[in-house]
């Protein structure tokens, strides 16, 4: 499938839930459930939370290997992080994104050798 296709196909599914949520928060909801998750390892202090309907959209997304593009990591965290953060908010939610089992093997390996 094509970036479009899937896109279109996440759209309909979401419309198909009876979810009412622009195409434009679907990769938003996609990074504070990234966000969400950095946080339960303990790596970030996020104050987003994901709701039962993102969880859904995340969900379909992730059927469709949906994920948001460097440009939505950007404007998300230039306009949720303050500025001395948003350098290392950038780079753990594109690590998390990009390589999610080398960063949980990476944080656990860290987490067992430290006292």
């Amino acid at each position: 499938m094509t970036t479009e296709e899937k896109f279109n196909a996440i759209i309909e599914r979401i419309k198909a839930e009876k979810l009412d949520i622009s195409p434009e928060a679907i990769s938003m909801m996609l990074i504070i459930d990234y966000t969400n998750k950095l946080e339960q390892m303990k790596l970030i202090e996020c104050g987003f939370h994901m709701t039962s309907i993102g969880q859904n959209v995340v969900a379909i997304c992730e059927e469709f290997d949906w994920q948001p593009q460097d440009i939505d990591i950007v404007n998300f965290v230039n306009e949720m992080i303050e500025e001395p953060d948003r350098i290392a908010f950038i780079y753990m939610i594109k690590r998390f994104r990009d390589d999610r089992n080398g960063l949980i093997e990476e944080v656990s390996r860290f987490k067992s050798e430290s006292p």
